[in-house]
C-alpha cells in the first residue's frame, strides 16, 4: 500500500475520533436548532453556554439539582438553576479594590482565616482579619478575594462547624450584610454582640436559595 494513502487514512481516522470524543462540543454549536432544553429552566440564551461547561461540572449542577439518596444529598432545583445563570449570565460586577489596608495604629488582631473551596460549582479563595481598632470597632478585612458567582450572597457568622445549606446554618447566626463584590479586597463592620469562640465560622451564605457558598474556620 503506498506510504501515502497509509499516512492519509491514519489521520482521517485520528480526525474521526476526536470528532466522536469532541461530540458533546460541536455538536450543539452546528446544529443550533436540535439543541434541546439541557438544564430545566435556564433561558434558551444561554443553553450552548452550558453544554461547553467542562463535563464535571456540568454534572455537579446536576448532582445539586436532583440529590443523591446515597450521598445523603437533598434535591435543590431553585439553588442549582440560580447559581448556574449567575454562572452563565453573570451581571457585570464592580472594579476589584486592590488597596493595601494599613489598620490604625493600636489595633489588634482577633481572628484569622481563609475561605475553602466546597465543590466544582461552590467556593471561595482569599484571606480573612478580624481587627479590633483603637475606637474598639472591629473590621473584617477580606483580602485577595475571589468568589465562584452566585446570587444574594451575604457574610454571616455561624454556630456550625460545617454548615452547607439553610439546615447547617440554623436559624442562630449572624448576618454581617450583603457580599459587595466578587473578588478584590474589602471590609465589613463586625456587629458588637459577635462572640467568636460562639460563633467560629464565618460563612458565605446565599440567603435567598438557602445553600452556603464558601466557609472559614475563624483562629
Amino acid at each position: 500500500m503506498d506510504i501515502r494513502f497509509r499516512l492519509l487514512l491514519i489521520g482521517a481516522m485520528g480526525l474521526l475520533v476526536a470528532a466522536v470524543w469532541l461530540l458533546p462540543y460541536w455538536y450543539p454549536v452546528v446544529n443550533q436548532n436540535t439543541v434541546s432544553d439541557p438544564f430545566p429552566g435556564l433561558p434558551e440564551a444561554a443553553w450552548l453556554s452550558f453544554l461547553e461547561l467542562p463535563a464535571d461540572v456540568q454534572a455537579a449542577f446536576r448532582l445539586l439539582r436532583d440529590g443523591d439518596d446515597d450521598l445523603e444529598l437533598t434535591p435543590q432545583p431553585e439553588a442549582a438553576l440560580a447559581l448556574l445563570q449567575a454562572l452563565l449570565l453573570a451581571t457585570p460586577q464592580p472594579d476589584p479594590d486592590t488597596t493595601i489596608f494599613e489598620p490604625p495604629p493600636g489595633s489588634v488582631i482577633l481572628r484569622q482565616g481563609e475561605f475553602v473551596t466546597i465543590d466544582l460549582i461552590r467556593g471561595a479563595s482569599g484571606d480573612l482579619v478580624i481587627y479590633q481598632l483603637p475606637d474598639q470597632t472591629r473590621l473584617l478585612r477580606i483580602e485577595n478575594f475571589e468568589m465562584k458567582p452566585a446570587p444574594d450572597v451575604h457574610i454571616i457568622f455561624t454556630r456550625n462547624p460545617d454548615p452547607m445549606d439553610e439546615r447547617g446554618v440554623g436559624i442562630d447566626y449572624i448576618d454581617v450584610g450583603t457580599l459587595t463584590n466578587a473578588a478584590g479586597n474589602q471590609n465589613y463592620v463586625v456587629p458588637a454582640g459577635v462572640d467568636f469562640g460562639v460563633y467560629p465560622i464565618l460563612a458565605l451564605y446565599s440567603v435567598q436559595y438557602d445553600i452556603v457558598i464558601s466557609t472559614a474556620t475563624l483562629r
